[in-house]
């Protein structure tokens, strides 16, 4: 409270200095992410209702003796080397739960991965004469993949590669090319046949290319096409122009201060896996094996390719082991596929009737859906995240094994109680939860494209030692490795569809069709417990109702149809339609964003908020916030090593007239007045912000804690992808822990005493 209160009567003494800056305030030049932070909700007010304190009773706690009164304290740490030493600990706790125990499946692939292309941007040539693309003339760069870079924007380039393909591959196979994901659209061509294209820069696609393929030889080209995005937001300074590329504000970005690193610009490229492989033509497209907790069962559902003309009778062998822990679920369990044949109602009498036949494969997918009992199992959580391995075989009329694929998942439930008022009470694994997390841009997604799994382990654990249990995919999903390497450490996840503030009509349906694929890539995942739709949702089409969706009802009707596009592909998932929303009320759980410590009251005043209030709502809900935070400016030994040489100070002299203006998209100079005074060196621009981001988030955090209301809250922003990526993270490039770290892991401890 002495804190708090301190803290305001220095705002008041910096009110005169926030006055005599504002000349200088407003003649910074206003940025994308500023103007947001200054809006307000000013439509459908009336649908709406202020949060006011709760009136709470007096209790008295008795003071019992004894251990099983006792909780166990979590440590205040405030050094980076107190830090490193904890997370040493978390490591021997958390790594055996990496551990595969389940037996090796057959291997009935031949798989090769393509990691070298030839690259470069289309040329006027390109478009004159492709014939000569295909051959792979031209000017290229050779590149690794996966591969990420600019341009954004309206664009087009080309990856060519030679693919040698043996006889064994062609001979009584099918033959796949493969992409993790390619951003944004692709179009693919062998030996200069179109093949297929697809648009989405996250999901996983593959092409069958065996009447395409020869011996020997092959030539693949991949024409990659970009677009500005759909929120229409690009590097600051610069026009902004709206496209169709589904994608938000963030991203792993590539190497430029300016354009590439800063928040992750909207680049392109093939930026996961890619690969040949030749497989059986009857062969596992997809495995999803879904939890039926309350039940104590899983639901598989298989979907199996036949490539062959003719109807082929197939059978499996399913087998369910635990996958960290010694366990056999089921083993060798022989599967016949078969059907009972249903007569309609005022159908013609039939010899089938009520008959079960055995099931053949028609040409392409088939699909096929059983359950299993798991006695006794072992939960997935934050704390114990126990995970189990289906492993199915495919055998042929002569019961031999033509493909094996394997599926890891985790028994957990997570629920939103939309029935009992107030609605929104979440569930995990029936038991109630809040979840306290932070925002991602882009440092996980780096960790998987450099394949530095050593610092993907190490970020997911800092994490859970901030004592967070949950991290927001901001804007966008991301590879499936970091749900993978989530669901064995055990941290739950938010992944957000790739909107903000908009979407453009004639894109209503390319949505449904993307957010269904989200829901695939994720769904296996117990990690992953909640999504949402979109993030920031403004009205009238953000002052471009001509450009984007206008009106409340056209995004409810387009979220109603994303929500059976979901809920066919996993009837569990949670779902919140929108991550702060500035046209409330939308369906669902109200989610706000709040910078009341940065953009000078956005949201609540936070004097408000420290007494109990909250934003207007909707009635009779809970409610959450997806970001809240205040910037604060990266130490000044990460500055000196990474930082362009202009953005520093030249001398003595130069470093007392040193501003944070200097920094390219930087917000400290524009927002520091009314929160702590004009400082007059870099080092002391650097404590000065990051003392107030330390008592940003303790403040605004605790005061959520008081909030039995609030379900759900992100702090924005966690650690930084790039040097002065976005300087709201509470951490930098190099992991360095800013004060910031600190107060909100302290704020988050289990159990705390708040005032």
């Amino acid at each position: 409270m002495n804190k708090f209160i301190s803290k305001v009567v220095l705002i008041c003494m910096f009110l005169v200095s926030a006055l005599l800056g504002l000349s200088e305030l407003y003649a910074q030049e206003t940025d994308f992410f500023a103007e947001i932070g200054n809006k307000v909700q000013n439509e459908r007010m009336s649908l709406l209702e202020e949060k006011l304190p709760p009136q709470l009773p007096e209790i008295a706690i008795p003071l019992s003796k004894g251990k099983k009164h006792a909780f166990k304290e979590v440590r205040e740490i405030s050094t980076k080397k107190e830090l490193y030493k904890e997370l040493a600990i978390l490591k021997k706790q958390f790594l055996p739960f990496m551990a595969n125990k389940a037996p090796e499946i057959a291997n009935t692939r031949d798989r090769v991965y393509l990691t070298e292309f030839q690259w470069r941007q289309e040329t006027s040539g390109d478009r004159e004469n492709f014939i000569s693309t295909l051959r792979g003339e031209g000017d290229w760069k050779n590149v690794q993949v996966p591969h990420f870079d600019a341009p954004y924007g309206r664009a087009t380039t080309y990856y060519y590669k030679k693919i040698n393909v043996s006889r064994e591959m062609l001979q009584d196979r099918a033959l796949f090319v493969h992409f993790k994901a390619v951003d944004y659209k692709a179009h693919v061509f062998l030996n200069g046949a179109y093949v297929g294209s697809h648009e989405g820069f996250f999901a996983p696609f593959e092409f069958n290319i065996s009447k395409y393929a020869k011996e020997g030889e092959n030539e693949l080209l991949v024409q990659v096409e970009n677009d500005y995005t759909t929120t229409g937001f690009v590097a600051a300074g610069k026009e902004r122009f709206f496209g169709d590329k589904i994608y938000g504000v963030t991203g792993l970005g590539y190497d430029n201060f300016y354009d590439g690193g800063h928040q992750g610009a909207a680049g392109m490229g093939i930026y996961q896996d890619c690969y040949i492989e030749s497989r059986d033509p009857i062969h596992i497209n997809d495995v999803y094996v879904r939890p039926l907790y309350d039940e104590g069962m899983a639901e598989i559902r298989i979907e199996v390719n036949n490539y062959h003309e003719d109807r082929r009778p197939i059978s499996f062998n399913l087998s369910i082991f635990g996958q960290n822990f010694e366990s056999i679920v089921v083993e060798d369990s022989l599967i016949v596929p078969s059907a009972l044949h249903v007569p309609g109602i005022g159908d013609l009498q039939k010899p089938t009737d009520w008959q079960q036949s055995r099931t053949s494969l028609g040409y392409g997918p088939n699909y096929f859906t059983y359950h299993v009992k798991i006695p006794e199992f072992r939960s997935w959580s934050n704390d114990t995240p126990w995970l189990y391995q289906a492993q199915l075989n495919v055998l042929d009329e002569n019961n031999t094994v033509v493909d094996a694929q394997k599926q890891t998942f985790g028994m957990r439930s997570f629920k939103m109680d939309t029935v009992s008022i107030p609605k929104g009470r979440l569930y995990f694994n029936n038991k109630k939860i809040r979840l306290r997390g932070a925002n991602t841009m882009g440092f996980l997604q780096q960790d998987v494209f450099k394949k530095d799994w050593d610092q993907l382990i190490d970020d997911i654990l800092l994490a859970k030692l901030t004592n967070m249990n949950f991290l927001r995919m901001t804007q966008r999903p991301v590879q499936p490795e970091i749900y993978e390497y989530a669901d064995m450490l055990g941290l739950m996840l938010q992944t957000d569809f790739p909107t903000f503030g908009g979407i453009r009509y004639n894109q209503w349906e390319e949505s449904v069709r993307q957010v269904a694929e989200m829901e695939r890539l994720i769904r296996n995942h117990p990690s992953n417990v909640i999504i949402t739709y979109i993030n920031e949702r403004f009205p009238n089409g953000e002052g471009h109702p001509h450009r984007n969706m206008a009106t409340p009802e056209q995004y409810f009707s387009l979220f109603r149809a994303m929500d059976e596009a979901v809920l066919k592909e996993n009837p569990d998932r949670v779902i919140k339609k929108s991550d702060g929303d500035y046209d409330p009320p939308t369906p669902g759980l109200p989610d706000n964003h709040c910078y009341n410590t940065w953009y000078n009251g956005q949201g609540l005043g936070i004097g408000k908020l420290y007494k109990g209030y909250w934003q207007w709502v909707k009635p009779d809900w809970y409610y959450g916030c997806g970001e809240f935070g205040a910037e604060a400016l990266d130490p000044v030994e990460v500055m000196k090593k990474y930082y362009p040489k202009e953005w520093l100070p030249k001398d003595e002299e130069d470093d007392k007239k040193w501003t944070a203006n200097r920094i390219y998209a930087a917000q400290t100079h524009k927002f520091h007045y009314m929160w702590y005074n004009t400082q007059h060196s870099l080092q002391d621009w650097v404590d000065a912000s990051q003392d107030h981001q330390e008592w940003a988030l303790e403040t605004v955090t605790e005061a959520f804690r008081r909030d039995s209301s609030m379900v759900t809250f992100a702090a924005h922003l966690f650690i930084d992808a790039w040097p002065a990526g976005w300087m709201k993270t509470i951490m930098d490039v190099d992991r360095n822990p800013k004060k910031g770290y600190f107060a909100y892991r302290n704020a988050l401890k289990p159990t705390k005493v708040l005032w």
